[in-house]
């Protein structure tokens, strides 16, 4: 049983992977563009422990962030925080992460994959917003300003053509 769910779990989650691995093949230089760059790519898990366990032995991935509080600034300048329970995983030397959020409805039998989104940073988020738009994506939650204890930045929500979900980020301090 345990076996079947191993390979039920690894046959979701290896096209996440591949992506990583090749992302991983190269490192960014002071040379290589600021923005527009991928940033991250963000699944549901069931079990935190679990997952960073995984992850951790089976491709050498650090965690560089264990994230437990996010305060959302709304557009009416209404703050609101919350628990959460998201940690970030890099390779060594490497930008780009995995970022992974503990769900309670995310159950590891889940039939579909858990990939929620994909990260992009860019250094002017209104404009970006602007673009995504003009080229037919949809405004699913608009610009607000979040913080961690690390990361202060500018975010927003859209859906592309096909029914995926973007995120694009504006880093005002910290790093992601």
């Amino acid at each position: 049983m345990k076996t079947l769910l191993f390979l039920s779990l690894f046959k979701r989650i290896t096209p996440v992977i591949v992506v990583l691995i090749l992302l991983g093949c190269q490192q960014n230089t002071d040379d290589s563009p600021k923005t527009p760059q991928f940033n991250h790519v963000y699944l549901h898990v069931s079990d935190m422990d679990r997952s960073l366990a995984f992850y951790t032995s089976a491709f050498d991935l650090e965690v560089t962030k264990h994230i437990k509080k996010l305060k959302r600034t709304l557009e009416d300048d209404q703050t609101v925080e919350q628990e959460i329970n998201l940690a970030l995983l890099k390779f060594p030397g490497h930008y780009f992460a995995l970022e992974i959020g503990e769900t309670l409805d995310s159950l590891a039998s889940n039939t579909r994959a858990s990939y929620a989104h994909v990260g992009i940073e860019v250094e002017d988020i209104e404009s970006a917003s602007e673009r995504i738009i003009k080229a037919g994506g949809v405004s699913s939650r608009p610009i607000t300003q979040v913080e961690t204890e690390s990361i202060q930045a500018k975010t927003a929500f859209f859906t592309g053509p096909d029914g995926e979900t973007i995120e694009l980020m504006q880093i005002i301090s910290g790093s992601f």
